[in-house]
């Protein structure tokens, strides 16, 4: 049986919810994270899903690890095995 794909519109609400977790602004998340801020305004909105290196920067940026930010769209690809 295929995995199934994930649904990469919960990248939208996975970075939504991390931001607002870490009471940050756009801007104070763009200082940290070195990304710009219309990266982030685009990510925000779902209008770009960003690259390897985008996630890398905000996993950092929210002190959390690549498996721990992404855990969201693994507990779908589950849901979807199920």
């Amino acid at each position: 049986m295929p995995i199934p794909e994930p649904d990469l519109k919960l990248l939208r609400d996975i970075f939504n919810s991390r931001r607002h977790e870490a009471d940050m602004t756009f801007d104070q998340l763009a200082e940290v994270s070195g990304l710009s801020r219309q990266t982030l305004l685009n990510i925000s909105s779902g209008r770009y899903n960003g690259d390897l290196r985008t996630w890398l920067k905000l996993s950092s940026a929210f002190e959390v690890t690549l498996d721990e930010l992404f855990a969201p769209l693994t507990e779908e690809e589950q849901r979807a095995i199920g």
